[in-house]
């Protein structure tokens, strides 16, 4: 396990998440936490933490959990996530994120998160879904995969669920968008962003 700790913590030094100042504390194929502190940088009004800090905390997690149960050569992407908040953390305090699976499949893993705060107050629970990419040497190509997920089900059901991936892609073009040092280059992930939520909200109201 402390191998695995070493290795999250050290792709997320080099990855968007590190701003948080977050740290993986502990890593394994059904558990993996981390911990930060609350800071003013990542706050909102009232120096209490943003949303959005806490749901890139967990969204790491949910991408950490599923890497540590990929077959050889996969990866791995956010196609959905939810959350609903139940409280919030003040800064100086620290919060405990928790990950843990719901479902492993061999096309999408499902992951949950509760984060607390030091008191054990939970603040928010974050359900996500990570969609599996096989590697070239695996059992099937990334398209094979995405063809999968759509076997079987109705043009409304896969409308629905192609639209999951619209939102999904648009928010890693704008995790791309926030690493990019060029500005050119960063408006043109922004756009891209744009319109995988226009053709996600286009879906939406077909399905």
């Amino acid at each position: 396990m402390t191998d695995n700790i070493e290795t999250l913590n050290a792709a997320l030094r080099a990855m968007f998440p590190r701003v948080l100042g977050m740290m993986i504390t502990e890593a394994g194929p059904d558990r993996v936490a981390a911990a930060l502190v609350v800071r003013d940088d990542i706050c909102t009004t009232g120096r209490t933490i943003h949303g959005g800090a806490v749901m890139t905390m967990a969204d790491f997690l949910g991408a950490c959990g599923t890497f540590l149960n990929l077959p050889p050569g996969a990866g791995t992407t956010t196609i959905e996530s939810k959350t609903n908040f139940t409280g919030s953390a003040k800064v100086g305090e620290t919060i405990v994120a928790v990950c843990e699976p719901v479902h492993k499949g061999r096309s999408t893993q499902v992951w949950r998160t509760t984060v607390s705060r030091g008191d054990g107050r939970t603040i928010a629970v974050v359900t996500q879904t990570q969609m599996v990419l096989q590697g070239a040497g695996g059992p099937a190509e990334p398209a094979a995969v995405v063809s999968g997920l759509f076997a079987g089900k109705s043009p409304a059901e896969q409308k629905a669920l192609l639209a999951q991936l619209e939102r999904g892609g648009a928010a890693v073009y704008r995790q791309l968008a926030a690493q990019e040092p060029d500005a050119t280059r960063q408006q043109e992930l922004l756009r891209a962003a744009d319109r995988e939520e226009e053709n996600a909200t286009m879906l939406e109201e077909q399905a």
